[in-house]
């Protein structure tokens, strides 16, 4: 091997992020030998934006007194897939998350603030949200402290090109370094771990039910480009049936999530589509991830939330009724809205927010018919005033009329933070070939894996992402270790 390769290790490890981190430092704390190569200047990848990771029956939930069992959990991710989840897949995340919170509490110093919900009036949401001290960007930087402290190697803005087979099993990986030179790698096992297709409009057509690729926002890594997923399809490799999986949700394009303007698009007052015309009971906004499945599904991609002054005072001197997780909090006062969309509609270079004295007047700048948005405002103002929304059966409490300018209309979009379930692995996180064999030595975790999920991001149970990438991270180099340590990688 070494006529062969710059280098040889146990393991090598293709992306950085939370599930990639996780399968290095537990490789390296089983004795292996261990590179991890990240494509991006930075470790961290989507997870970087995360709040926190799902477990069940974890001791920091004990003590906060909160029980969410294993049997429940299960039964909820498989109820919630409509079954198209893996059994067996299920069962090990659930099984093993809770040692997850311990591993990175014991191992890493991690502390915990909280385990919370995303939304409190969505209903059925489980209590399964651990939210550490610096949010998942503080659980990266120790992770990648402990690993290299442990003698990982991590390679920064180094993308793997090719998974390289030799009799059938896995031999290397070919790479760039950070000066453009290609690296070859020899090794006993592989963990794919890139981070989904979040980032590719391309593969996002190809692979998911909506044809918006280009369309839809990504808020999530800028390397999530389906890289690890194509090396595995070019060495036989198969995809699950739900690789169309996509965490998405309504947002503002050119605005950062802690915007008002942002968060007061996705409240569940009046919203119209592209047309001018109310389509939904706006309620699915409590669960961001129905909400954006809904709205690409929509004419454009995108709908406009129509808002006046009894909605504005509300948000501002009242409270939201569903935040952005920690960035705004379920219920806060949003004092700075009045202020933000006001200068947001004067600013001449913003498309996607407008302002007007009267509704007809708005519909006129955002190109639908003055007609039908006054018919459609007038119609939600008498089921307003009735007590009771005959058209989509929206809850009295959200019901808020639209008499007192000026109006306002912001457009939000698709955005997207990952993609999930792309490859079919088995229970040790094993890559599947087309005769339902396992690929030696080629392992896939973290969003590249499939087996978790349906056909949507399962937010009643929040964190799930996290909390499957970091378990599969560690459950995955557990087993090559074992499969090393008995020359059992084929």
């Amino acid at each position: 091997m070494g006529d062969q390769f710059d280098a040889a290790y146990d393991l090598v490890v293709i992306g950085g992020g939370i599930s990639g981190l996780s399968a290095a430092l537990q490789a390296a704390k089983d004795g292996l030998s261990c590179a991890l190569l990240e494509k991006e200047p930075q470790p961290g990848g989507s997870s970087a934006f995360a709040e926190g990771h799902a477990a069940f029956e974890s001791d920091e939930q004990e003590k906060r007194g909160i029980h969410v069992g294993k049997v429940e959990a299960y039964e909820r991710y498989l109820d919630y897939s409509h079954w198209r989840a893996d059994p067996a897949i299920v069962s090990r995340f659930v099984e093993n998350a809770a040692k997850s919170v311990a591993k990175l509490r014991e191992e890493l110093g991690v502390v915990y603030n909280d385990v919370q919900i995303t939304a409190p009036d969505q209903p059925g949401e489980l209590r399964t949200w651990h939210l550490p001290e610096g949010e998942i960007a503080h659980v990266i930087d120790l992770q990648v402290a402990e690993a290299r402290r442990r003698g990982v190697d991590i390679f920064l803005a180094t993308p793997a090109k090719r998974i390289l087979m030799q009799e059938g099993k896995v031999s290397g990986v070919l790479a760039t370094d950070s000066d453009g030179q290609e690296v070859r790698l020899g090794t006993k096992a592989v963990v794919v771990a890139t981070g989904g297709y979040a980032a590719s409009p391309e593969m996002l057509d190809r692979y998911s039910k909506y044809d918006v690729g280009a369309k839809m926002i990504n808020v999530g890594g800028p390397g999530n480009t389906g890289d690890g997923i194509n090396m595995l399809l070019e060495v036989g490799a198969v995809t699950n049936r739900n690789i169309g999986t996509l965490l998405l949700f309504p947002f503002m394009r050119d605005k950062a999530i802690v915007s008002e303007t942002n968060c007061a698009g996705m409240q569940p007052y009046l919203w119209v589509d592209q047309h001018g015309r109310r389509f939904t009971n706006e309620v699915v906004g409590l669960n961001f991830g129905h909400a954006g499945d809904m709205v690409a599904g929509l004419p454009g991609a995108m709908y406009w939330a129509i808002l006046g002054q009894e909605q504005i005072r509300k948000l501002a001197e009242v409270g939201n009724e569903v935040g952005l997780g920690i960035y705004i909090l379920n219920y806060a006062k949003l004092p700075g809205l009045p202020a933000e969309i006001a200068a947001d509609a004067a600013d001449e270079s913003r498309t996607n927010v407008f302002g007007a004295a009267t509704i007809e007047e708005l519909a006129g700048k955002i190109g639908v018919d003055p007609a039908i948005l006054r018919a459609e405002v007038d119609e939600y103002n008498g089921y307003c005033q009735a007590g009771e929304d005959r058209k989509f059966h929206k809850e009295v409490r959200y019901l808020i009329p639209l008499e007192e300018g000026p109006f306002y209309a912001v457009m939000m979009e698709t955005g997207i933070m990952i993609s999930m379930g792309a490859m079919k692995v088995d229970d040790h996180w094993r890559a599947i070939d087309k005769d339902d064999e396992p690929i030696p030595g080629l392992y896939v975790v973290g969003c590249d894996a499939g087996g978790l999920w349906g056909e949507s991001y399962s937010l009643p149970i929040p964190g799930s992402a996290n909390g499957f990438s970091l378990t599969s991270g560690w459950l995955a180099a557990d087993d090559i270790a074992e499969k090393v340590k008995e020359h059992a990688l084929g």
